[in-house]
C-alpha cells in the first residue's frame, strides 16, 4: 500500500507541475515572463528496444527490454522563442530480461504496464524537415512480480532523458528516431533496490 501511495504522489506532483505551467495561460494569453501555452493535440506510437544496461545509479548490468507505448501530446509551451511539447505516455507492454545475480548468468524476466504522466520534448531547431530534439520524462511501471524476486518491489519508477531526430513521414505524419538513458528503480520501497540504467533505442510515429 505504501508503494501505491508513493506512486500516486509522484503522479500527483507531476500533474501539479503541469497545471502550474498551464493554468496562467489557459486562454493562450502571454505570461509576464514570456511563457505561453496552447492546445496542440497529437498521438504517437513508440517502440523501444534496450540492448543493454550498465552500472551507474542502478546496479544491474546486461539486462534487455522491449516496450510499446502510446504517446498523448496535449500542449505546446513557448518561452520567448523556445518551444516545447508537453504530454504523457501509457506503457502498453514492457518486457524485461535481466541476470538474476545482477551481472551475468541465468536470467529472469518481468512483464509490466505503466504510465508516464510527465513527458517534455524540446525541439532544438525550427527546421520543418529534419528536426533534432531533446526530451525528459518521469513516471512509473507495475511489474507482474517483484524486482528482484522476494525482497524487491513490483512498483518501479522511471526517469528518461534522451535526444533524437524528427522526420516527415507519410501523409503529414512524422517519424522520430533516437536514443535515451532510462533509470528504473523502486525508490527504496523494497528491501532491495538494485535499479537498472538502460541504453534505449526508440522509434515513434506521430499521427497527423
Amino acid at each position: 500500500m505504501s508503494s501505491l501511495l508513493k506512486f500516486i504522489t509522484v503522479i500527483g506532483s507531476s500533474v501539479h507541475i503541469c497545471l502550474i505551467l498551464l493554468a496562467p495561460n489557459i486562454a493562450n494569453a502571454s505570461d509576464p515572463i514570456g511563457l505561453t501555452a496552447e492546445t496542440d493535440f497529437k498521438v504517437g506510437i513508440t517502440s523501444i528496444y534496450s540492448p543493454d544496461s550498465f552500472q551507474a545509479w542502478g546496479k544491474i548490468e546486461n539486462s534487455s527490454s522491449l516496450s510499446l507505448r502510446l504517446q498523448i501530446w496535449h500542449s505546446r509551451l513557448t518561452f520567448n522563442r523556445y518551444d516545447a511539447r508537453l504530454g504523457s505516455e501509457l506503457i502498453l507492454t514492457h518486457r524485461l530480461n535481466y541476470p538474476v545475480n545482477g551481472i551475468s548468468g541465468a536470467k529472469d524476466s518481468r512483464i509490466g504496464i505503466g504510465i508516464i504522466p510527465l513527458n517534455l520534448m524540446m525541439p532544438l531547431t525550427t527546421s520543418t524537415n529534419v528536426s533534432p530534439f531533446a526530451f525528459f520524462s518521469a513516471g512509473g511501471i507495475f511489474l507482474n512480480e517483484k524486482l528482484p524476486e522476494g525482497d524487491g518491489a513490483s512498483l518501479n519508477y522511471l526517469l528518461n532523458i534522451g535526444a533524437g531526430f524528427e522526420f516527415p513521414f507519410f501523409q503529414n505524419s512524422k517519424i522520430q528516431l533516437g536514443y535515451s538513458i532510462q533509470h528504473m528503480s523502486n525508490a527504496n520501497t523494497g528491501e532491495q533496490n538494485p535499479g537498472i540504467d538502460s541504453h534505449m533505442l526508440f522509434m515513434t510515429i506521430l499521427l497527423p
